[in-house]
């Protein structure tokens, strides 16, 4: 039971990762805001509402997301 519960959360932290990824490469190509909310609206079947939360607390995930480190002050 513990191990089935640790795949689906796994699987849901996958997708997860993949959905802001995908959303952040739209958004440095450079695509409309609006169309990118339509498009993955659509794709994730996750409200446009949910999406722009997400999108404007990147700052506490993208790090995460792609394997990165924040960079540090020199000393």
């Amino acid at each position: 039971m513990r191990e089935l519960q640790r795949s689906i959360i796994m699987k849901n932290k996958a997708k997860l990762y993949a959905r802001r990824r995908e959303m952040y490469r739209l958004h440095v190509q450079k695509m409309n805001t609006t169309e990118i909310l339509d498009k993955l609206s659509a794709k994730y079947s996750i409200s446009k509402q949910a999406l722009l939360q997400d999108w404007n607390k990147r700052t506490q995930w993208v790090y995460d997301v792609f394997d990165l480190e924040p960079a540090r002050a020199r000393t």
